[in-house]
């Protein structure tokens, strides 16, 4: 029984599943939880220091727009100059693999010495990886620098996973003002906004292995002391 439960775990904790969830699940949870906080901040900022539920949606509505084009272009950005930067450093390597081979394949060598090998071992090793100029390249970017070309996420689907979701998580605050009036919206949105952070936070121990209840917390404080400092701030420029 204990083998069969042992067996399961092994199954379910693979690489593979790392590599799935992690990009897109990231993606995810980033534009859900800088959409739910930001457009939170805005929309109590602006029910604190205005009475009409028009203000409020109109100030909610432009930052899910703004916030969710600038976010996803930034995404797109990001993950474009990771790409880059990987194309650049393995011209480099190969580069330095034409013109300083010995050097190069004494590196390979250093690498996996340090990994316990040792001997005629070792010398296949070496001999199997410097065989091949590619292989050579790719083990050299992946144990001196830590890239992994297989780990990079298209940009435009970042972009697009990104803007999406900061508009799902933008909205979350935004709607109780399209239907109550601006004093009894902000409770409900508070709430709303609130209960949903949470819910973001404990799923996204999904890639973060933490407890879900931590996470879930620490979400849903940041969402309280955004909203409550943008209202207070409100509230003092109302009273002007």
């Amino acid at each position: 029984m204990a083998l069969a439960i042992r067996r399961r775990e092994y199954d379910h904790h693979t690489e593979k599943v790392h590599a799935a969830g992690g990009t897109w699940v990231r993606d995810l949870m980033l534009g859900l939880n800088d959409g739910l906080v930001a457009s939170f901040a805005v929309t109590s900022g602006v029910a604190g220091a205005f009475t009409t539920g028009n203000i409020a949606v109109m100030a909610g509505l432009a930052e899910m727009l703004g916030g969710a084009i600038s976010m996803g272009l930034a995404a797109f950005i990001s993950a474009r100059s990771q790409i880059e930067f990987y194309l650049s450093e393995i011209a480099r390597e190969h580069d330095e693999i034409e013109k300083f081979p010995d050097r190069e394949r004494d590196e390979i060598r250093e690498i996996y010495a340090a990994k316990g090998f040792t001997g005629n071992l070792l010398d296949d090793i070496v001999k199997h990886i410097t065989g091949e100029p590619e292989r050579w390249s790719n083990v050299m970017m992946r144990e001196e620098l830590g890239f992994n070309e297989s780990s990079f996420e298209s940009p435009i689907k970042s972009a697009l996973m990104v803007g999406f979701a900061y508009l799902v998580g933008a909205a979350v605050p935004v709607g109780p003002y399209l239907f109550i009036e601006p004093a009894q919206g902000l409770i409900a949105s508070a709430i709303i906004t609130v209960l949903v952070l949470f819910a973001v936070g404990a799923i996204k121990t999904i890639i973060t292995a933490r407890r879900w209840w931590r996470s879930g917390l620490e979400s849903m404080l940041t969402g309280i002391a955004a909203g409550a400092a943008t209202y207070f701030a409100g509230r003092l420029f109302a009273a002007r």
